[in-house]
């Protein structure tokens, strides 16, 4: 948080953005009288299969198609692209990064890998560098407080990533190759098979580059060296019908790598990080009785990394056993289940070595959450209730209501209100040097109006949302964290979508307003200003053309002004990214990304480039 100053040079990144997405919304106010609404099938939003309309939430999607086209390098860039959402990181493929989701923090949004919670129990973060773009078949991206369906953390809402999933009957393997600027590569290969209510799926990539010099001269940070990454994964997943009533499955994504970095304590051959990832889940779920569905879904995720500079290598495990059942009832359909969650952390320098250690190494977490939801004509009505009774922290209830008027088949009119918590982590309350027992709960309450355009020429969406987070916990003059702060973000975001022929025209352009207040009884200080790293506008612009064996496309996005950690200003900036896909034959395609295209020199975290101007090309192959 930093004081604010006027800068109005700054909203020339952001012009772009919000002309054009203005011109889209005002090509989707023309006639469209022979489309039908499209509405896709999402999980997040309500924990089980409900269309995207019905969702009555602010959802956003990145299909299949989206992931392999997108200019990105990795999944904290591509994530920048689905609007209302702002991402820093301390360079290139595997660098520290940051998600901001309607101005909160990182730690304040629920990670789900396959339904499996991924969280490091240590700082609260989903450690979301580590996950590998080339494993990914989807992601589903809810925005606004979730606490009531997810439980703690989900204060900015829920992103939900689904690996490699099985397809259609018979065998179809896939492939591809690619090589890049700055020494990278990339290979994957896998199949999807499907037979007899038989599905499997099983995928391996590799991905390595050399990286670039992330530091800048004069930061406390800098080295001369370059800071490459490397990222091996596998996913898998298995699911058998047994009868027609009842569903056998599971899921497995397991991630290893090595990051190099710069910082003030190592030299350039020690400034690595070797780390793991892994994300399991199975599932059973049916029919118990004509209208009464039912999932059983146990899961276990985690992260455990490890510095070559100094002797601190945490091992952490999530352990969740979740039981949920959707009951056709008087009229409507109500929800109802429960979850546990069990958290370990483990490892040089949390539990042994080094003379200190944690606290508390375990905590459990026992949750109970049900809802109501229920049409009466044009109108939809949903009500969700949770509790969560959080080990040495104490209990928490969350509840949520949303409403939606279906004013036409094209035009949808919604309102929502919800609250949220984020408990303190494993660092806040045990760590050995400074911690704080006594730490409450971070809480929220937030509401937001839309409405909302959907016709299979395009989609117009414009959300107004509220927030405001008391007790946020920030650390004070003696790096003990304590609930010192609060803080209000209130925005609008406009989205759309249009088709024009060939042409497929899409834009996002958000205007928020952060403000928070720190007050350090110790050091006897009280500051007012900004939320650090996040803009006051920010956007993207989107064009992409399919026609014959050619597609290709590029994406503009651009930030305004902000402000880091000890009040450094960062500039505004906007770069474009840009790719092309052509169809050799049925089976066979060449394809090309470029990021970067003006090399834009750009900071999101102060003393910090990020990627320069980079080119990657490849084959791939998948037999349809």
């Amino acid at each position: 948080m930093s004081p604010s100053s006027p800068r109005p040079a700054a909203a020339r990144a952001f012009a772009v953005a919000t002309m054009c997405a203005s011109a889209l919304v005002a090509g989707l106010s023309v006639s469209d009288a022979n489309a039908q609404s499209l509405y896709p099938v999402v999980i997040t939003a309500t924990r089980s299969e409900t269309t995207i309309d019905r969702a009555l939430a602010d959802v956003s999607v990145i299909d299949a198609q989206a992931v392999r086209d997108a200019g990105a390098s990795t999944l904290p860039e591509l994530l920048r692209s689905a609007g209302g959402i702002e991402i820093s990181q301390t360079g290139g493929a595997g660098s520290l990064s940051g998600l901001f989701v309607r101005g909160t923090r990182n730690s304040q949004t629920v990670i789900l890998v396959d339904g499996v919670r991924m969280e490091n129990p240590l700082s609260g973060g989903g450690l979301i560098e580590n996950l590998p773009l080339s494993s990914i078949d989807r992601i589903e991206i809810v925005r606004g407080p979730a606490s009531s369906i997810y439980g703690s953390g989900a204060i900015g809402g829920v992103v939900q990533i689904f690996t490699r999933q099985p397809g259609a009957d018979g065998l179809h393997p896939f492939a591809s190759a690619a090589a890049g600027s700055r020494g990278t590569a990339q290979v994957q290969a896998g199949f999807r098979a499907a037979r007899e209510g038989t599905r499997v799926a099983l995928g391996l990539s590799h991905d390595r580059t050399s990286g670039f010099e992330a530091t800048r001269p004069g930061s406390s940070d800098f080295q001369r060296d370059r800071d490459g990454n490397r990222q091996s994964s596998l996913t898998a997943s298995l699911a058998h019908r047994l009868t027609p009533r009842w569903e056998l499955g599971a899921a497995l994504l397991l991630t290893d790598g090595r990051m190099e970095y710069d910082d003030a304590f190592s030299t350039p051959d020690s400034a690595r990080k070797d780390y793991r990832s892994s994300a399991l889940s199975a599932f059973a779920r049916g029919r118990l009785l004509a209208g009464w569905h039912t999932e059983l879904r146990v899961g276990n995720s985690s992260l455990d990394y490890g510095f070559a500079g100094f002797s601190f290598a945490p091992r952490t495990d999530s352990r969740t056993v979740a039981w949920q059942n959707t009951v056709e009832a008087w009229g409507g359909s109500l929800l109802f289940g429960i979850e546990s969650l069990s958290q370990r952390i483990d490892g040089e320098g949390v539990t042994r070595g080094g003379g200190a250690s944690y606290v508390r190494e375990r905590r459990d977490t026992d949750s109970v959450f049900g809802g109501y939801e229920r049409g009466w004509g044009d109108h939809t009505l949903r009500a969700t209730l949770r509790r969560d009774r959080i080990e040495s922290v104490g209990s928490e209830t969350t509840g949520a209501i949303a409403w939606g008027w279906q004013l036409d088949p094209l035009w949808l009119v919604r309102a929502s209100y919800g609250t949220a918590f984020r408990a303190p982590t494993f660092d806040d309350l045990y760590n050995p040097f400074s911690p704080n027992p006594t730490l409450q709960p971070e809480k929220s309450r937030g509401f937001e109006v839309a409405a909302e355009r959907r016709s299979a020429a395009g989609l117009f969406r414009a959300i107004a949302f509220s927030s405001r987070i008391d007790d946020a916990i920030e650390l004070d003059s003696t790096f003990t964290a304590r609930n010192l702060a609060r803080a209000r973000v209130h925005g609008l975001t406009l989205e759309a979508r249009r088709a024009i022929g060939a042409w497929t025209l899409r834009g996002s352009a958000t205007v928020q307003h952060t403000e928070g207040v720190l007050e350090d009884p110790l050091a006897n200080l009280r500051t007012e200003g900004e939320l650090t790293r996040r803009a006051p506008r920010f956007g993207v612009l989107g064009v992409e053309r399919q026609q014959g064996r050619w597609r290709y496309g590029a994406e503009a996005v651009a930030q305004a002004r902000r402000f880091d950690t000890q009040g450094q200003r960062m500039g505004g900036y906007a770069f474009v990214d840009a790719w092309a896909a052509y169809r050799l034959d049925r089976d066979w395609e060449l394809f090309g990304r470029a990021g970067n295209l003006g090399d834009r020199d750009y900071e999101t975290v102060s003393g910090y480039r990020s990627l320069p101007r980079s080119l990657l090309v490849g084959v791939r192959y998948a037999m349809r």
